[in-house]
């Protein structure tokens, strides 16, 4: 089988992983840098003609000291050209060891991190940072304490154990809430509490400790721009899938249809909620150049992620998407080449959203943004009751009933 092949073959598989009758898989495809099929699997109408290839990320594989800047820049016209934020790039000392599909994580063959968040937005003073960043570490040890993988080979509790790895990330740091204050501090703080900890429990202390993650998840339930990245704008509509089969779904269509339409991608299983939200002070995507985002970049990954690295020959990553606007990229190439050592992999989108369907953020106005508002209130969660089971056993969450699909 080519690569593409393997690779539509396991997006056709996650279809199948559902829970509430909505995707809950994630996954990213690594492939060689110049695999052809791969390199230009999301170009054109793919969400027509091959729809399952939105259930991945791409990226290609760059291993460090291998890349010329030629090839570099080579490749960095087909990223612009294609115009999906695809394929990513991925800087990796060994091509055995890659990341998650959001590529915060290092992570070998086999192997699990233990994520915890700090909520930046609500950070006092350093010594509030630097408690937050002692009670996730603390928190994270003991999940990695949890290694009992029974459903699993041994080999993903073998790998797992050896590095015991964390995941301490911060969300909200668009808000401008701890630009002021010692990260390093914060990272060795953490570091620290792990050490403690983990001699206290008789497991090997983390092999690398901090990242950012995205937080798109984190953020909605926080009310925090998501990971590093600033708000979308001042005010903004979130887009939100909601399964046809949840019991909310047409609750939703008969309280507040203002706010619900058909999701585009797949209509007869899911529709998209708007969900109206204004921000709260700090950096606006709107109004932030992509080199001003690539430079906070910069910063967290050398005082908060460098600092909390204690082994292993790659680090971890701050997990961030781009948005370039077009006379930007060839600025943003350049930086990517000369600061490659201060990332992992990036995400880069064209600004107004290449040719993605149904973003997840669209800007709007402060009418549009009051208009939204008034039909939340018509929302009472109270009201909805599910009266019957609709979970489907071909679309369980994949560790349910002591089966899983990870092997």
């Amino acid at each position: 089988l080519s690569a593409i092949q393997v690779h539509d073959i396991c997006c056709f598989i996650a279809d199948a992983v559902h829970a509430g009758g909505i995707r809950r898989a994630a996954m990213i495809a690594f492939f060689d840098r110049w695999d052809q099929e791969m390199l230009f699997c999301k170009q054109g109408n793919w969400w027509e003609t091959n729809p399952q290839r939105g259930r991945a990320n791409n990226s290609a594989v760059f291993v460090r000291g291998e890349v010329t800047y030629d090839e570099f820049l080579l490749f960095w016209d087909i990223v612009r050209d294609n115009m999906t934020g695809e394929p990513g790039i991925y800087w990796t000392y060994d091509p055995d060891i890659l990341a998650n599909p959001c590529v915060e994580i290092a992570l070998h063959c086999h192997q699990f991190c233990n994520l915890t968040t700090i909520n930046a937005m609500t950070v006092r003073n350093q010594a509030d940072l630097n408690m937050r960043a002692i009670m996730a570490a603390r928190l994270g040890t003991l999940q990695a304490g949890y290694t009992n993988f029974d459903y699993l080979r041994p080999s993903w509790a073998e790998m797992t154990r050896r590095e015991s790895l964390l995941g301490v990330s911060i969300t909200g740091i668009g808000a401008r809430r701890i630009c002021h204050l010692d990260l390093r501090q914060a990272a060795a703080a953490a570091v620290a509490e792990n050490r403690r900890m983990a001699a206290k429990m008789g497991i090997p202390p983390a092999a690398r400790v901090t990242c950012i993650k995205p937080e798109g998840t984190g953020s909605l339930l926080l009310g925090t721009p998501s990971g590093i990245h600033s708000w979308h704008s001042p005010h903004y509509i979130r887009c939100l899938r909601v399964g046809r089969t949840e019991p909310i779904h047409d609750y939703l269509w008969e309280k507040v249809p203002g706010l619900m339409e058909a999701c585009v991608e797949s209509p007869e299983e899911r529709s998209i909620l708007r969900v109206p939200i204004a921000a709260s002070g700090g950096y606006f995507r709107t109004e932030e150049r992509a080199l001003d985002l690539l430079a906070r970049v910069n910063h967290y990954y050398n005082n908060w992620v460098v600092p909390g690295h204690i082994s292993g020959i790659n680090t971890h990553n701050i997990s961030c998407t781009v948005d370039v606007r077009e006379h930007e990229w060839d600025r943003v190439g350049e930086w990517m080449w000369a600061n490659r050592l201060s990332y992992n992999g990036l995400a880069v989108m064209p600004y107004y959203g290449g040719t993605h369907r149904q973003l997840p953020f669209v800007t709007c106005t402060e009418d549009d943004y009051k208009e939204g508002l008034s039909h939340l209130h018509r929302i009472d969660l109270t009201e909805i009751v599910e009266t019957e089971d609709n979970t489907n056993v071909s679309e369980s969450v994949a560790c349910a009933g002591g089966t899983c699909e990870l092997f």
